[in-house]
């Protein structure tokens, strides 16, 4: 899922400056509960919910099955989660009558008689909501008519609200195919996940009964359903259909915001080695939504993507579309086990996302929103806390949903890639898919097959990546000896190690710069304080740290005006921005206000120049 709301890769914090070995207050983390995975007595099979659902009341009934076999011997009762409905009956397939209780969270029912391990028993379970009231974050969420949107209804299961329309054993662990049967009125729409079984329309009633089936196993934080008079748009992706579900009055705007789906299946097979899993896909507009939900096959997605698009921002929302196709793959086709390994949804979907803007834009393109990853995770470093990426501490399932489980998750993953080379680390992923379809994952699954592939352990980087907290935060100096003709540089990490931050172990690259040309040379920083010598047999006119900005890294380096000069008018983008940042404090200097007034008039990339009238509108 994503839920920011980023129009555009323009919008940089560019934290440069500022640098602090310190920590963020860390109550709001240190304070969260250790989780334990509980084991559980049985395992849900196949889920068929059949609702319907009255748009005016904001009311629903409905019956549910629950075909489940049982992984324990002599299991006696089942407990499912419920929230904000009633349950009024419940048989067995035999149609024995079932004793239950029922509180505000779960529903507890007695089986007619013990099951052994593997047995298997179906329970139906009838139910109803009234007046369960609208815009709500989770659940079941009724949707009245505005001057932008039609009166809609539509689910959102991420991260626990199936809990809210079905009773379910609502966890990421258990995976169910099941069927979704809607009706309601016959002017409405109805999209779920899976295939049409049947879309029937009673003329006596007036109402719209629509059956989906979904084959394939799937959390239950990945069903969906929207209901309303849509306008269905139709596309292809080769034998796979495609359908944008948009507003009527939307439809000219609506083809243009997703024109480009298809591009973007067809890039994530070619990344990911196997076809889209699923037998269509959707995406479906709904009213309230923050960014998009990459429900399996169809996706719920924000107003935004047409909003843009009809402002005149052409593709503004493509990122988004890239973010939830890939989770097609990551998070739908491969999910995580528990809350604890979260990451492997979001931050290979954000891996996913920017590995398409690179593709598409190009490096500079890339170099800058692969930027916007780092400063969103710094931001929320310096201003939250740090914590591992993956922890069994939280308060609620949302909680691994920051900037830690997104934006540094993927940061991880292409330094991870940069490291080993692109085509080995596309060769663990491809694997991976291949041997963990439709099934849930922890992260040392994915490490297991990291040194399946690779032949190596590389436990030590996914350590001070994954399972400790912070980053390096690194004081670098140099010098050129010109008798010697030697450049020593020195590197001394300053990151406060107190709340378990390591000491980095970190492949380096260092760009030096002559009138002679250029030459890069790489080294490991292995200690908390290392200096390295190169040849270098004339006065360095740039040196260049972390040549390609590969590394998820805070930094000092105090470099002459002449240098950042140079570094301002010949750099990469992310250089020039750099450079920018550090003439702040020489804008005295008429050289200085002079060479950033000639970028801030011709660069070529727009957040570079409005970076220099910035610093020229400080000084």
């Amino acid at each position: 899922m994503n839920q920011m709301d980023k129009a555009t890769i323009t919008i940089l914090l560019c934290t440069f400056v500022g640098i602090s070995p310190g920590i963020a207050n860390q109550d709001t983390f240190d304070t969260r509960p250790e989780r334990v995975l509980e084991p559980h007595d049985f395992d849900v099979e196949h889920y068929r919910i059949a609702l319907t659902i009255e748009g005016d009341t904001q009311s629903f009934t409905g019956e549910t099955h629950v075909s489940f076999s049982s992984l324990v011997d002599d299991l006696d009762s089942v407990m499912l989660n419920t929230v904000n409905f009633i349950v009024s009956g419940v048989i067995d397939d035999r149609g024995n009558s079932l004793e239950f209780t029922q509180d505000d969270v779960s529903l507890t029912i007695a089986l007619h008689r013990s099951l052994e391990k593997y047995e298997v028993d179906t329970l139906v379970i009838e139910y109803a909501a009234t007046r369960i009231g609208i815009d709500k974050t989770v659940g079941l969420d009724f949707r009245l008519e505005t001057e932008t949107n039609p009166q809609l209804a539509n689910s959102l299961n991420w991260p626990i609200g199936a809990r809210y329309w079905f009773p379910s054993f609502d966890h990421p662990s258990d995976w169910a195919s099941h069927e979704t049967i809607i009706t309601t009125r016959s002017m409405n729409r109805v999209v779920a996940n899976g295939s049409l079984v049947s879309d029937f329309v009673d003329t006596e009633s007036d109402l719209r009964t629509v059956h989906w089936r979904q084959a394939k196993p799937q959390p239950t934080y990945l069903y969906s359903f929207a209901a309303g008079p849509y306008t269905i748009l139709k596309d292809q992706h080769g034998e796979l259909p495609l359908h944008y579900w948009v507003y009527p009055g939307d439809e000219t705007v609506g083809k243009q915001a997703f024109a480009r789906t298809s591009e973007i299946i067809g890039y994530y097979e070619d990344l990911y080695g196997t076809e889209f899993p699923w037998v269509k896909y959707d995406q479906i507009i709904v009213p309230g939504m923050p960014g998009g939900a990459e429900s399996t096959s169809a996706t719920l997605l924000t107003r935004n993507v047409i909003q843009q698009e009809r402002d005149g921002n052409n593709g503004a929302n493509d990122w988004l579309l890239a973010h939830e196709i890939a989770h097609q793959w990551w998070g739908n086709m491969i999910g995580f086990r528990d809350w604890t390994h979260a990451w492997i949804s979001e931050s290979f979907a954000s891996d996913g996302e920017y590995l398409f803007i690179l593709n598409d834009g190009g490096v500079e393109a890339g170099a800058l929103y692969l930027l916007s990853y780092k400063d969103s995770y710094f931001k929320e470093a310096h201003e939250k806390y740090i914590r591992p990426i993956v922890t069994n501490k939280w308060d609620k399932p949302n909680d691994m949903f920051d900037r830690h489980g997104y934006e540094k998750g993927a940061v991880v993953l292409n330094m991870f890639r940069e490291m080993i080379g692109a085509g080995t680390y596309n060769r663990i992923l491809n694997r991976f898919i291949a041997e963990h379809a439709y099934s849930n994952v922890t992260t040392d699954d994915f490490l297991e097959m990291v040194k399946e592939v690779t032949g190596l352990d590389y436990f030590w980087f996914f350590d001070q990546w994954l399972f400790r907290p912070g980053h390096p935060v690194l004081d670098v100096s140099y010098v050129w000896d010109a008798q010697d003709k030697v450049l020593t540089l020195t590197v001394t990490q300053i990151q406060d190690t107190g709340a378990g931050v390591p000491i980095y172990r970190l492949p380096l690259n260092l760009g030096i710069t002559t009138r002679k040309g250029g030459k890069v040379e790489s080294v490991w920083l292995t200690e908390q304080s290392q200096s390295f010598a190169f040849d270098v047999t004339e006065q360095p006119l740039l040196v260049r740290f972390d040549e390609g900005d590969i590394l998820l890294k805070e930094w000092i380096l105090r470099k002459s005006v002449p240098e950042l000069l140079y570094q301002l008018n010949n750099d990469n983008v992310i250089g020039r921005l750099w450079a920018i940042d550090e003439l702040e404090n020489h804008t005295a200097n008429s050289s200085v206000r002079s060479a950033l007034e000639d970028i801030a008039d011709r660069d070529a990339v727009e957040v570079v120049r409005k970076a220099a009238l910035e610093v020229l509108a400080a000084g």
